[in-house]
């Protein structure tokens, strides 16, 4: 049996309603990406439903961590899908692994998940016909936030880079590009190996200018309510 330390143990939610069962254009670009993210369905759903629902809002989307492109690719088909022709998913990853990894997360030590390419993403893109998007391959922001332009807006950020130090500097470069309204995502809060994500998004619980809600599919989602 696992031991888990004190404020982590087994989730088990106990609502039924399961949508992501039966809307089908989901289920047609989860299925088709599936081997190419290690974000649940549960996860995908979200933000799925998350791109729409902020599609109206200024700006374009913002992945960093990327992998082999299957959460991103759900960000773009989402767009696609519903009609959403004139934003831009910003496609950020290192291509070479975890970066940044410090004394507040647990498990990562540094190029965990490298098994991935740019190409690798640029090949996905292509076979499901997503045009609209940038790579940006290097550390974020550090290397590649100067290929966006000063003037873009963001409506919705996705951050799934595994350790503190990392999502932090993404949050803190991201945030006053945020419009009204727009939404980051923390990918992996609250799992067990990635305590300094969580620790992160704790602190977003305490700031007055967003609503931050743990949504207890490993996921923390923070709502930019002030300018």
């Amino acid at each position: 049996m696992k031991h888990y330390p004190a404020g982590y143990g087994v989730v088990e939610p106990v609502a039924d309603y399961r949508p992501w069962d039966v809307d089908q254009p989901f289920l047609r670009i989860y299925n088709a990406v599936a081997s190419h993210t290690k974000v649940d369905i549960y996860r995908c759903y979200a933000l799925w439903r998350y791109a729409e629902q902020t599609a109206s809002l200024p700006g374009d989307i913002l992945e960093v961590g990327v992998w082999r492109g299957g959460s991103a690719a759900v960000l773009a088909a989402a767009l696609q899908h519903f009609a959403i022709g004139s934003k831009t998913v910003y496609l950020a990853d290192t291509f070479s692994g975890v970066v940044k990894a410090g004394p507040r997360d647990d498990y990562y030590k540094g190029g965990e998940h490298a098994d991935t390419s740019a190409d690798t993403v640029r090949a996905l893109f292509a076979e499901l016909k997503l045009d609209r998007y940038q790579l940006l391959c290097g550390v974020f922001p550090d290397e590649t936030a100067g290929q966006i332009p000063a003037a873009t807006a963001f409506s919705m950020c996705h951050v799934d880079v595994d350790v503190y130090q990392s999502a932090r500097d993404v949050v803190e470069w991201v945030w006053p590009r945020l419009s009204r309204g727009a939404i980051v995502v923390y990918d992996d809060y609250g799992f067990y190996g990635c305590e300094g994500v969580t620790a992160l998004g704790n602190e977003e619980f305490v700031r007055p200018d967003r609503i931050v809600t743990h949504n207890l599919n490993g996921q923390c989602v923070s709502v930019k309510i002030l300018p």
